[in-house]
C-alpha cells in the first residue's frame, strides 16, 4: 500500500498538504497555499523530484562511504559543498513533567497540526544561483494544552492569534546567504513587532546578524500575570545578548538574542530569539527565526 497526499482547508481559507505514510504517521507538511491549484501543483512538485532526488548524507565520514577522509575542515575547506537553511520557527516543550513535543519546523500530526506547521529551506545539493523560499502568509500558533508558547499579540490583547507572515530563504553557490523572518512574534515573555535573522558564507568569511523591531521582555509578573519589569530588546542585539526572568507561576527562563554557533565544519548559526524554559512548569525551548550558511 503506498503514502498519501492529504489535501486541507485551514480556518484562515489556505491550503496545505501533509504526505502520509502507511502507518498514518506525517512524513512531511507543505507551506501554506493561497488555492487548492497550488496546493496540487505543489504535490506535483514533490512528485517529480522525489523520483529522482538522491540522498546526500553529510552527517556521514567520507571513509566511511570507501573515500579518502579530508582534512579537518576549517571556515572554508577547498573542495567543500555549500550549504544553508532557515527555519522560521521550532518549539520542544513539555508541561508538568510530561515529555516534550515538536512543534514547527520537524513537527509531526499529531500532536502538532497545520496552524503551527512552520515553513523551512534548504539548498539543494550543489547549491542553487535563484532563492530557494518560503512564505505562510497566516503566521503559526503553537499551543501546548492551554498554554500557548508561540503566536501573535491582539490589538486590544485579549486573544492570542497566530504570528505574524513568516518567511525563510536561501540562496548560493560559491556563496551563500540565508534568512528567516516572523511578523509579530509573542513566545513566553518575549514580544516584537518583527524578527530576523541572516547569515552568509563565503570564501572570505562568515557572518550573521539579527534584527528586532519594538522586542521587549516581560522579566516578572505579578499574580494576575500582569507585567511587573520588562526590558526594551536592542534593535541590533549584541552576539549572545541574555535576559533572564521569573513569571507568577515561579517558572524560571533565559532568553538568548542573537544567539550564533559556528560548527567544525564551517557551518554558522543564527537564531535571532531563543528562548529557554526552565521549569518547573514548562521546560523545553523555541527556537525563533534560525538560519545557517556555509561554504
Amino acid at each position: 500500500m503506498a503514502g498519501k497526499f492529504v489535501v486541507k482547508k485551514g480556518s484562515t481559507g489556505k491550503f496545505r498538504f501533509n504526505l502520509v505514510a502507511t502507518n498514518g504517521q506525517v512524513v512531511a507538511t507543505s507551506e501554506a497555499y493561497e488555492s487548492k491549484a497550488s496546493a496540487m501543483t505543489g504535490i506535483r512538485a514533490v512528485k517529480s523530484l522525489a523520483a529522482d532526488a538522491v540522498l546526500d548524507d553529510q552527517t556521514v565520514p567520507a571513509a566511511a562511504a570507501g573515500k579518502v577522509a579530508a582534512a579537518p575542515r576549517k571556515a572554508a575547506a577547498a573542495g567543500g559543498k555549500p550549504a544553508g537553511g532557515a527555519c522560521g520557527y521550532s518549539s520542544n516543550v513539555g508541561l508538568f513533567g510530561g515529555p516534550a513535543e515538536r512543534r514547527g519546523c520537524g513537527q509531526t500530526i499529531p500532536p502538532g497540526d497545520a496552524g503551527s506547521a512552520s515553513p523551512s529551506v534548504e539548498l539543494p545539493a550543489g547549491g542553487s544561483t535563484l532563492a530557494v523560499t518560503a512564505t505562510d502568509s497566516d503566521g503559526a500558533l503553537a499551543q501546548y494544552g492551554p498554554a500557548i508558547i508561540l503566536g501573535g499579540r491582539s490589538p486590544d490583547g485579549t486573544s492570542s492569534p497566530p504570528s505574524g507572515a513568516i518567511l525563510v530563504s536561501t540562496k548560493g553557490k560559491s556563496s551563500v546567504t540565508s534568512s528567516a523572518s516572523l511578523k509579530n512574534v509573542a513566545t513566553g515573555p518575549f514580544t516584537a513587532d518583527a524578527v530576523r535573522s541572516t547569515c552568509s558564507a563565503s570564501r572570505s568569511g562568515l557572518k550573521a546578524s539579527t534584527a528586532i523591531t519594538r522586542g521587549v521582555v516581560v522579566t516578572a509578573t505579578d499574580a494576575k500575570g500582569n507585567p511587573k519589569s520588562s526590558k526594551a530588546v536592542p534593535a541590533k542585539p549584541s552576539v549572545n545578548h541574555s535576559i533572564t526572568g521569573k513569571v507568577s507561576n515561579g517558572d524560571k527562563f533565559k532568553i538568548v538574542l542573537n544567539e550564533q554557533k559556528k560548527s567544525r565544519d564551517g557551518t554558522i548559526t543564527v537564531v535571532a530569539v531563543h528562548l529557554y524554559l526552565l521549569g518547573p512548569i514548562a521546560k523545553g525551548d523555541v527556537i525563533v527565526a534560525e538560519s545557517h550558511c556555509r561554504v
